[in-house]
């Protein structure tokens, strides 16, 4: 794939290799390490907090009633992504994988692994109804992990990101589980990176309605190209949007951890 321009690419190369010239340095190393907790950790309460945009941050909110279940919802993200960098594996990726994450996000709802959703469902605001049960068990999730599996074999870093993008996107396109499908597809996406060592995206909730917008065009988009016989010809203009916001996302992250390297003293 190439879906991020030739500028954002290169910007992402050069913070990218600069940062790993910190390896020379232990204690900048540490310094690193540290930051990249932090952005894990924010990327993390704020994939909670974009899905319940009315609650706050549990340790900001002292009086806020329902901190006990924010905690857990965010202690729930944690748990599925410490799970996937523990197992995740790009020579061998699987539909159970997804699964496994989803089941841990939403525990309350799956007394073992993840089942897909067994009927229709509508995603509020959206213009694109996601795929059918039939249509998804039987021909969209084998597609995706066939895609993936080939992917995944990619050595080159812009290559890795926009796996790892192609992954939250068409999981949170194809809605396959009964709740917790956005935390889901970005918990999937942030393995990936992490798994490459690359830094994770920061999606603040304040940015919920932008990101939900390029979201659904980039759907519409898709769904559009496939339904007229054009899915090989390239990325459409709302794929590239949501390339672009989550590489850009990528790009922020790095210019932080790079930013706390220098500092360090």
């Amino acid at each position: 794939m190439k879906y991020l321009p030739k500028q954002l690419a290169n910007e992402i190369k050069e913070r990218y290799n600069f940062l790993e010239k910190f390896e020379e340095s232990e204690r900048k190393t540490q310094s690193r390490k540290i930051k990249k907790r932090v952005v894990e950790k924010n990327a993390q309460i704020h994939s909670y907090r974009l899905e319940n945009p009315k609650s706050g941050v549990p340790f900001s909110v002292p009086r806020n009633k329902d901190k006990r279940s924010i905690k857990n919802g965010i202690k729930n993200i944690e748990d599925a992504f410490r799970w996937g960098k523990k197992n995740f594996d790009p020579e061998t990726f699987k539909e159970s994988f997804i699964r496994e994450i989803a089941r841990r996000i939403m525990p309350e709802l799956y007394a073992g692994i993840g089942m897909y959703r067994d009927m229709g469902t509508r995603i509020t605001g959206s213009r694109v109804t996601p795929p059918y049960p039939y249509k998804l068990i039987n021909y969209e999730i084998p597609e995706f992990v066939e895609s993936m599996n080939r992917q995944l074999t990619c050595q080159n870093i812009i290559n890795r990101i926009e796996t790892a993008i192609y992954a939250h996107f068409h999981v949170a396109r194809m809605h396959p589980f009964i709740d917790g499908n956005g935390r889901a597809s970005r918990t999937l996406q942030n393995v990936i990176l992490d798994y490459f060592d690359i830094p994770l995206p920061v999606i603040e909730a304040g940015e919920r309605i932008t990101y939900y917008q390029i979201l659904d065009k980039a759907v519409y988009d898709w769904t559009h190209k496939k339904s007229t016989g054009e899915i090989k010809h390239g990325a459409t203009e709302g794929e590239q949007l949501f390339y672009n916001f989550i590489a850009g996302k990528i790009n922020n992250s790095l210019d932080k951890i790079i930013s706390s390297c220098n500092n360090f003293h």
